[in-house]
């Protein structure tokens, strides 16, 4: 009987403390994009990746779609084996607090998930005087400089939530469109979704801080790579 209590209290203290780590909040509204991107500038080619902004009351996560569904089972308690390698292309999530003025970077590595904690950019816009359409939504150019590069950002102030792909935000309106000045990382629109659904974030990470973090995804990057050449890794914040 005392060994059957231990146990239940076990379980039930797992349960809570899994159940504590997970955030779980409705989007009405799901961002699709497309990333462009050059990870290794020895290459003059590019990986692509869908991702997927979620956006709430106040809160947003940004993700690959796929990471969603991986999460989704994660917080229905159901055990899966998680390769030791990268899952995705993208593997990183972003959730972000702007109630709190915070965000959350994390990526799962070799089964552990790693992460950082900081406040929300302040990313300094100046809007420029053009604009354009992308799929039908009335678009204003902006620029601004975020950790080492020029960006040049198309956003919609017909959608109006100052946020954007990865880490951007700060305009009067959604970004839809982000890149740098080199072409190096492109987010372009490909679908917005105007429907309920829930949405999860995994807030059970290792933190450390975000150069730490970085070094150690250069590290696994060249310890995955299947190049015999040299590697010479393009993050997309250079510092």
């Amino acid at each position: 009987m005392y060994k059957h209590k231990i146990t239940y209290f076990l379980f039930f203290f797992s349960f809570s403390l899994l159940s504590s780590q997970i955030i779980n909040f409705k989007s009405n509204i799901q961002i699709i994009y497309n990333l462009k991107y050059k990870s290794n500038l020895r290459e003059n080619k590019f990986d692509n990746d869908i991702v997927c902004l979620y956006l709430g009351d106040k809160r947003s996560i940004f993700q690959n779609e796929n990471k969603f569904k991986i999460d989704s089972i994660i917080a229905n308690q159901k055990i899966i084996q998680l390769p030791a390698g990268p899952m995705f292309k993208v593997n990183h999530v972003i959730f972000k607090d702007f109630d709190k003025g915070e965000m959350i970077f994390s990526e799962l590595i070799d089964k552990i998930n790693i992460g950082y904690m900081e406040s929300i950019p302040i990313m300094e816009w100046k809007l420029i005087d053009e604009k354009k359409q992308i799929l039908g939504y009335n678009c204003q150019k902006a620029e601004t400089t975020f950790r080492g590069r020029n960006y040049t950002a198309w956003y919609t102030n017909e959608i109006g939530i100052s946020d954007g792909p990865y880490k951007f935000s700060g305009l009067p309106g959604l970004i839809l469109e982000v890149f740098d000045n080199d072409n190096n990382f492109h987010y372009s629109l490909l679908q917005i979704i105007s429907k309920d659904k829930n949405v999860i974030f995994n807030k059970s990470v290792k933190y450390i801080d975000r150069k730490k973090m970085q070094q150690i995804k250069i590290n696994n990057l060249i310890k995955n790579s299947n190049t015999n050449s040299t590697l010479t890794i393009n993050p997309i914040e250079k510092n």
